[in-house]
């Protein structure tokens, strides 16, 4: 019972703190933010985590001791997360929607899913 609901639970962790950071006004604290000034780069980084992310729940989601049905859900919920995110940080002081963020979030959902198909050799996950 235990094994069966750590998936769950990494998955809810994980997903909770990115949405946690995507609708706070300032997500990276400004002591840190002033350190690791990248100065062009801050932009590529910054989108980058927005596409890893995504990615990386796309793993943890596809993982889930779910049948396959169940899994997509999951991924299909993340699509929808990533919008709905986008469209909250428009009431968020200091932050702004961007469809291109929401496009980044769908790219990293189709690398993790890309990600899985090549490591599973092209097979389809099980039942």
């Amino acid at each position: 019972m235990t094994r069966k609901l750590i998936p769950f639970v990494a998955f809810a962790v994980f997903l909770g703190l990115w949405t946690w950071k995507l609708l706070e006004p300032n997500p990276v604290p400004e002591v840190l933010s002033t350190r690791l000034s990248f100065g062009d780069w801050q932009f590529w980084i910054a989108k980058s985590v927005h596409a890893g992310v995504y990615a990386f729940l796309t793993l943890l989601a596809l993982t889930l001791p779910l049948s396959r049905s169940w899994r997509w859900r999951f991924v299909a919920m993340l699509a929808l997360h990533g919008a709905a995110t986008e469209i909250g940080q428009t009431f968020v002081q200091g932050r702004s929607g961007s469809v291109r963020d929401v496009l980044l979030d769908w790219g990293g959902i189709g690398l993790g899913l890309l990600f899985c198909f090549v490591a599973s050799g092209g097979r389809k996950p099980p039942e």
